[in-house]
């Protein structure tokens, strides 16, 4: 059945519509899929600590907090177990799967799955566009030293250093280095063996059995125009380009980090994962401040209700936008003017909930190519992805074990260049900070409306395949936020990232749009070029033709922290 649900589900996706661009966005109630929880109405009712939201970072804290069997944790995910669902498994295991259903398009069937769908309110610094969808491409790097060390820093808390986190960074993995035998690239993908020990961590890392041909081209290409090859991007260097490791078990080729942690956790007597179970009150006792003592919830496949008590703490772990809802609606905490135009009881006024909001948004220029594989084959030769998914399926081997974006690169620029660009507020990071990331992209991206969609109408119309350069921005100005849209708990947040709303990121953007274009005139890009650049096209060559092009084809990088507290916060000590 997987495979044939796999071959539909492309087939269907095919004949999709375009980029929802409009003006309007409806206030949606979630439509959550159902099936058995894993907690039990029969289970106990009271915890140390309940957890809302079994994503990345509820089901990382579940599977630490329960390494004590003493501690019993609770987590409540309004979602599905994935794994359960032969609708779902498929699109979330397969690397390169990872493009299906990716995309702004709000009507794709495939989304309905896995994907909450949330949608941006109207961006000026996109022309007013809406951007929505959320995937991880499984890329695993870790964060800069001198990022780290900033933050320990502004908290205060030497544990947030990089050399203190590094030790969490290697016990929480287990690495596989390249199979070179069967990745046949060259240059080789390299990595640092001081980045990683011989723990055996939940999440995977490693690199897929198949690089992305397109890779050595665009690796080459930096080269040539003064980006050096960087030996790894885990031991607190970003900077250079280089193969990046990726969150795929290396047994059987299947993504890693979407239930690494659940997996690993999941059979321990003092942990119990409730699904389909939708918060909908967090209780609080009478003491001043007030404590959150329990939640009550529905279960989405009965309607029925629950709740539970918390010994020690409910931890609010739902997303950068649902955290901010829940705050609001569950807790009354947040900006009192929204609150009061909503009709929702203050319980603590804080102004700070649902701002700071920001996103590293990436684009990028598309050029036709010949004689290398890419995703273009695979969206108009059913053929090729018949053979392909099969080759994935039963050997672990071929373009589907990839990733897609496999190649990253990350550059600074020097103080001359910020200078120049008027981008001084850049100076002020740490000078390991970079400010632009560059992702491989072995296909059609243009406006990201639907990837599969857009390559098989240009392979189709040209007859040719596709590579893109994305650029990325990694150190934003733009700031946004999460407010409420009506006093119903189940109508999504008005989310306003705020995208290019700062000149520096604008700037910025520009001078990163007109570096990918330095890439693909470099020399060693030549053997595979197969005429000019497809998408925006040589006409578009001012900066102000360059600006409006991002405007219009942007798409979210899908790294959106918001704040749920406080700006700042120093560490301190409780009893």
């Amino acid at each position: 059945m997987g495979f044939s649900f796999f071959i539909v589900c492309l087939l269907v996706s095919f004949m999709g519509g375009n980029v929802l661009s409009s003006n309007h966005q409806e206030h949606r109630r979630f439509d959550i899929p159902t099936l058995p929880v894993l907690g039990s109405i029969f289970e106990g009712k009271t915890y140390d600590y309940i957890i809302i939201g079994a994503g990345t970072a509820g089901m990382t804290l579940a599977a630490r907090l329960s390494e004590d069997p003493d501690i019993h944790v609770a987590v409540v995910e309004a979602g599905i177990d994935y794994a359960l669902s032969p609708a779902n498994k498929p699109f979330v295991d397969t690397p390169g799967a990872d493009t299906l259903g990716c995309g702004s398009k709000q009507d794709d069937a495939i989304n309905d799955a896995i994907d909450w769908r949330f949608n941006t309110t109207p961006q000026s610094g996109a022309n007013n566009r809406t951007v929505s969808s959320a995937r991880n491409f499984m890329v695993y790097q870790r964060a800069s030293k001198g990022s780290l060390d900033k933050w320990a820093e502004l908290t205060g808390d030497p544990e947030w250093s990089f050399e203190k986190r590094f030790v969490d960074y290697q016990k929480s993995v287990s690495f596989t280095a390249p199979k070179y035998d069967l990745r046949q690239e060259s240059p080789r993908a390299q990595y640092d063996q001081l980045a990683f020990t011989q723990s055996h961590g939940p999440v995977q890392v490693s690199y897929p059995n198949m690089a992305q041909p397109f890779s050595k081209y665009m690796q080459l290409s930096m080269n040539e125009k003064g980006i050096p090859t960087s030996q790894d991007f885990n031991g607190g260097n970003l900077s250079g380009v280089q193969y990046a490791s990726t969150t795929i078990d290396p047994q059987n080729g299947h993504r890693s980090s979407s239930r690494s942690f659940f997996t690993a956790a999941r059979s321990r007597s003092n942990l119990v994962v409730y699904t389909t179970a939708m918060v909908k009150r967090i209780t609080f006792d009478e003491s001043a401040p007030p404590r959150a003592e329990g939640i009550e919830f529905i279960y989405t496949l009965t309607g029925l209700a629950d709740k539970l008590l918390a010994r020690k703490e409910v931890i609010v772990s739902a997303g950068a936008f649902q955290s901010p809802n829940y705050l609001w609606f569950l807790t009354g905490i947040g900006p009192k003017d929204q609150l009061t135009a909503n009709q929702i009881p203050i319980r603590v006024e804080n102004p700070n909930v649902g701002q700071g909001m920001q996103d590293h948004i990436f684009f990028g220029p598309s050029y036709p190519v010949h004689s290398i594989e890419t995703l273009t084959r695979v969206a108009t030769r059913p053929d090729y992805l018949a053979s392909q998914f099969l080759n994935f399926t039963l050997s672990q081997q071929g373009l589907l074990t990839n990733n897609v974006a496999d190649m990253i690169s990350f550059e600074s620029f020097d103080i001359s260049k910020l200078t120049q660009l008027n981008s001084h507020p850049l100076s002020a990071y740490p000078t390991d900070w970079p400010h632009v990331e560059y992702l491989s992209a072995a296909g059609l991206v243009a406006d990201f409306s639907n990837l599969i969609t857009q390559n098989a109408l240009a392979g189709t119309t040209t007859g040719k395949e596709f590579v893109t350069i994305l650029a990325a921005l990694v150190a934003p100005q733009s700031r946004g936020t999460v407010r409420i849209a009506s006093n119903d708990a189940s109508v999504p947040p008005l989310i306003d990232p705020g995208w290019l709303t700062d000149p520096v990121d604008q700037m910025i953007a520009i001078e990163a749009f007109k570096r990918t274009r330095e890439f693909f005139s470099a020399q060693a890009m030549q053997p595979i070029l197969d005429g000019q650049e497809y998408v925006p096209g040589p006409s578009v060559i001012s900066d102000d033709q360059i600006l409006d092009w991002i405007k219009n084809n942007l798409m979210t990088g899908k790294h959106l922290p918001s704040r749920n507290l406080t700006t700042r916060f120093k560490a301190r000590s409780e009893d």
